[in-house]
């Protein structure tokens, strides 16, 4: 029998030192590795009147790393990505900001004085949900209301301007559009809808940095999360959106692509309302470029 492999044996007192010291060692970890994201809201309080112009929020927030780099990315590590901030509803059309900080703030332009609901949620770079929702209540009683805009009449129609399709540019880049008959607000997102009003959807697509299918890590914890059941809260779960890089409100465009990899990436820049639904009649502008 060949002896080289056989390894001694720890018995008695030393062999329960030992494996109490290697279970104290993993616990932590392990219960790091375990823990779900959480966020709760630590302003507004519940049943704070807001008399400003915006609605300050701070967020507290565990078991997760606030970033904005990797935004739109679908092959990135769990644990991380960014803050949804909804008002008067939990879906889409009520989103009203995506935060990479534990404070941020709302504009109150579109909302009536009165009682008003914020919820929060935690999102993957892809958009997917990632946490259980923080809700609370707040009364709106600004000094000076901030109306909503004029509608504006015409066809909207958009283009891109700069870069050249199929030009080779730096993972920084501006991406210089022509916006014709729709106005650009980003106070104005996830607020009632104003025909020729809305913002812009800017999404990259790349393969190995956004073919693969996000993640939805907390779905299996919703459940009557809040006593709410999976079909109200669907509409927040299938808010993923693999490739979207921002949600802008002006025509020269700032793109932040350091975190991702050289070569060929598709963008794509679509006008949207205000709900966050796709501008009718006008086709989204598409661009082929090169990364160096």
């Amino acid at each position: 029998m060949n002896h080289l492999h056989k390894r001694p044996q720890l018995r008695g007192p030393i062999a329960a030192a030992a494996a109490a010291a290697l279970t104290a060692l993993a616990a932590p970890a392990f219960a790091a590795m375990m823990a779900p994201p959480s966020i709760s809201i630590v302003s507004p309080s519940m049943g704070n009147t807001i008399t400003g112009d915006t609605i300050p929020v701070n967020v507290a927030i565990k078991n997760f790393k606030l970033e904005c780099a990797n935004a739109g990315k679908t092959n990135v590590p769990m644990g991380e990505g960014h803050i949804h901030a909804m008002v008067d509803g939990m879906n889409m059309a009520h989103l009203t900001t995506v935060a990479c900080s534990d404070r941020f703030s709302i504009s109150g332009q579109g909302l009536k004085p009165g009682k008003h609901m914020l919820a929060v949620v935690l999102a993957t770079d892809a958009h997917a949900i990632s946490s259980l929702p923080a809700m609370t209540s707040f009364t709106y009683e600004p000094r000076r209301a901030r109306p909503l805009p004029r509608p504006i009449s015409g066809t909207p129609a958009l283009a891109i301007l700069s870069p050249k399709n199929g030009a080779t540019v730096g993972k920084k880049f501006d991406l210089v559009l022509s916006v014709r008959n729709f106005g650009l607000s980003c106070d104005l997102e996830g607020k009632p809808d104003v025909r020729g009003w809305g913002h812009l959807h800017v999404m990259v697509r790349q393969a190995g940095e956004t073919s693969a299918a996000p993640s939805t890590p907390a779905a299996a914890m919703m459940k009557n999360a809040h006593g709410m059941s999976m079909a109200q809260l669907q509409p927040m779960l299938t808010m993923a959106m693999p490739g979207m890089i921002g949600m802008p409100c002006t025509k020269t465009v700032p793109v932040d692509l350091s975190t991702w990899h050289g070569g060929k990436a598709n963008i794509v820049v679509q006008l949207a309302n205000n709900d966050h639904m796709p501008t009718m009649g006008v086709s989204p502008a598409t661009l082929s470029v090169r990364l160096r």
